[in-house]
C-alpha cells in the first residue's frame, strides 16, 4: 500500500512540475482520439528538425555551463567596472547578448548569481537590478531564433532566413534596449563596487570543446547549412560521454511540450474557430501570454496568425512581461533570486510591478512599430 502511496505521490508531484507538458499531451491525445487528427497527419505535423535542434541546444548549453567558461566570462568582465551603475549597465548588455545566444533561461542561470555576489560588495539595490536582468532576458534575448523556444517555434514555422529573422525583430529590442537605459538610472545611485573574488567552478576545457562544437551544429542548423541530425548526434554522444550522469538531469521538457504543440496545432486548424483577425493577433498574443505563459500562447495562435508572423512574434515576447507566468523566465528569474539570497516575498511583488511597467512600454512600442513600419 505504501509502494502504491509513493507512485501516486510521485506521479502527482511530475505532473505539478511538469503541467504544461502534461496538459499538452492531454490536449494532443483529445484530437487524436477523436479523430479531429489522424495518426498520419500528425507525423506530417510533426516538425522533426525542430524537436532535434532543441534537444541539441539544450544539451549544448548545459555542456557549455558544466564547463565553467561562461562562468569565468562572466566574472572576468565584472572585474573591469568599480561603480555600480555602469555595472547594472554592462549586465544587462551581457544578458541580452546571452540570451541571444543561449536562450533566456539558461543566461539568468549564470548572470544572477554574479549580481547576487557582486550585490555583497556595495550597498546597491540588487533586486531592481536582477529584476531588469530578467526583462533583459525576455526582450533583448529575443532578437535571434535561439533567445527562447517560442522564437525557435515560429523561426521553423515560418521558413524565413535568420537574416530576416533578425532584422524583423531588431527594431523591437532596439525600443526594449532604450527602456532598460532609462530604468537603470531609477534603481538608486551609483555605488563603489569593490573588488573581491568570487568563487568560480573549476573549467573543464573538454567540455568547453564538446559544447562549442555541438552549439555550432546548431548554428549551421539554424542558419539551413545542415539538418538537425548531425547536431542531435553530437549533443547525445557529448552529454553522455562529458555530463554523464548529469545528462539526465538537464530539463528537456520542452521537447515532448513541442512534439505535443505540433499535433495541436494539427487539431485546432479542424475547428471553426476563425475568430481571431489577422489584425487582432497581436493584442491577443500579448493578453493569452499573461494567463497561460507565452510558449503555448505562441502554439494556440499559430493556426490563426496567417502567416503574421511579425505580429506573433511582437506579441508574445512582449507578452513575457506582466505576469509572473507570463514566461518562463520570469518564474526562474524569481526561484533563482530566491534561492542565492534567501529573500524572496519583497522581490516576487517588484519582479511584478516593474513587469507590468515593461509591458506597457514595449507593449505600445510594439504596437507602432507595427503600425508605423
Amino acid at each position: 500500500m505504501r509502494r502504491i502511496t509513493r507512485h501516486f505521490a510521485t506521479l502527482g508531484r511530475f505532473a505539478r512540475e511538469q503541467v504544461l507538458v502534461v496538459g499538452a499531451g492531454v490536449l494532443a491525445g483529445v484530437f487524436l482520439l477523436t479523430g479531429r487528427v489522424t495518426p498520419r497527419a500528425a507525423w506530417r505535423a510533426i516538425d522533426v528538425d525542430l524537436l532535434l535542434v532543441l534537444f541539441a541546444l539544450l544539451t549544448a548549453v548545459e555542456i557549455l555551463r558544466e564547463s565553467g567558461w561562461l562562468d569565468f566570462a562572466v566574472a572576468r568582465t565584472v572585474a573591469r567596472f568599480d561603480h555600480t551603475r555602469p555595472f547594472a549597465v554592462m549586465m544587462l548588455g551581457m544578458t541580452g547578448v546571452l540570451a541571444a545566444l543561449v536562450t533566456n533561461d539558461v543566461t539568468l542561470f549564470i548572470v544572477i548569481p554574479f549580481t547576487v555576489a557582486a550585490s555583497r560588495m556595495s550597498p546597491f539595490d540588487v533586486e531592481d537590478a536582477i529584476v531588469l536582468e530578467v526583462v533583459a532576458a525576455n526582450l533583448l534575448g529575443c532578437l535571434t531564433p535561439l533567445g527562447n523556444p517560442q522564437n525557435l517555434f515560429v523561426y521553423h514555422r515560418s521558413a524565413w532566413s535568420a537574416g530576416r529573422f533578425v532584422a524583423t525583430m531588431l527594431p523591437f529590442v532596439g525600443i526594449s534596449a532604450v527602456g532598460l537605459l532609462l530604468a537603470v538610472f531609477f534603481i538608486g545611485r551609483s555605488q563603489p563596487l569593490d573588488q573581491r573574488e568570487i568563487e568560480l567552478p573549476p573549467r573543464d576545457n573538454r567540455a568547453a570543446v564538446a559544447g562549442v562544437v555541438t552549439f555550432a551544429l546548431v548554428l549551421l542548423e539554424i542558419a539551413r547549412v545542415l539538418d538537425a541530425r548531425p547536431a542531435a548526434i553530437a549533443a547525445l554522444v557529448a552529454g553522455l560521454f562529458v555530463l554523464r550522469q548529469r545528462f539526465f538531469d538537464v530539463d528537456l521538457s520542452i521537447v515532448p511540450l513541442f512534439f505535443f504543440a505540433f499535433i495541436i496545432v494539427e487539431g485546432l486548424r479542424t475547428l471553426p474557430l476563425d475568430l481571431i483577425a489577422r489584425s487582432q493577433t497581436y493584442v491577443t498574443s500579448i493578453a493569452l501570454s499573461q494567463v497561460v505563459s507565452n510558449v503555448p500562447a505562441t502554439v494556440l495562435l499559430t493556426p490563426f496568425a496567417r502567416g503574421d508572423w511579425r505580429a506573433l512574434l511582437y506579441g508574445v515576447n512582449a507578452g513575457g512581461c506582466g505576469t509572473i507566468i507570463a514566461s518562463l523566465a520570469n518564474l526562474l528569474g524569481w526561484r533563482i533570486y530566491a534561492r542565492e539570497s534567501g529573500r524572496d516575498p519583497r522581490f516576487f511583488w517588484r519582479l511584478t510591478a516593474i513587469n507590468f511597467g515593461f509591458l506597457a512600454w514595449i507593449g505600445l512600442g510594439g504596437w507602432a512599430l507595427l503600425r508605423w513600419s
